[in-house]
């Protein structure tokens, strides 16, 4: 029994201490609300790094040439002067950026990216890129649905409840007969 007792102390300290590590890693780097994140970017798109390129040694910051697959939003921003390599393709700058959590990619590593065309403050050096503007997010079927709904204005819950009920709606419709007139009338 003494050894069940300090097995389970153990375990709830190391859960106890899981979560104070959670929360500390959380309030270093804070991710601001998904709406929130969409309305700040004029640009959001997905795409895949095919080079990482103008690595700066002082700021460890670095520009990736990104081959577009979607524009989710702003593709009326992006001016073909942005636009590279027959327009599938733009540079983004601000990677590693540590005022942006997550910030890292490598070469072949396809994201969901928040972005603004870059200030002319930050003009010759990235004229005519893109910057990110908050954390990248990985692309998973759930974070495209959350993200067009942001674009659209729609509320992820809302469509998850009306996505719910249909479901619910057509399974009852599947497994009980629809009533004829003549059930209905007793004939």
């Amino acid at each position: 029994m003494g050894r069940q007792s300090a097995g389970r102390v153990a375990f709830s300290l190391q859960i106890l201490l899981l979560s104070l590590a959670v929360d500390v890693c959380w309030s270093l780097c804070p991710e601001k609300e998904l709406e929130t994140r969409e309305e700040e970017a004029n640009v959001v798109l997905t795409g895949t790094v095919e080079e990482i390129m103008n690595v700066d040694p002082v700021y460890n910051t670095y520009s990736c040439k990104v081959r577009v697959w979607r524009f989710l939003k702003g593709r009326e921003t992006v001016k073909n002067e942005i636009l590279l390599d027959g327009g599938n393709k733009v540079m983004i700058c601000g990677f590693g950026d540590p005022s942006i959590c997550d910030n890292q990619v490598s070469t072949g590593d396809t994201r969901i990216f928040f972005v603004n065309v870059a200030p002319k403050s930050m003009w010759p050096a990235h004229k005519n890129e893109l910057m990110l503007s908050s954390s990248l997010m990985r692309i998973t079927l759930r974070n495209l649905e959350e993200v067009e709904n942001c674009v659209e204005g729609l509320d992820f819950v809302f469509v998850l409840f009306f996505s719910f009920c249909v479901s619910l709606l057509s399974f009852i419709s599947l497994s009980s007969p629809m009533p004829t007139p003549n059930s209905v009338l007793g004939l």
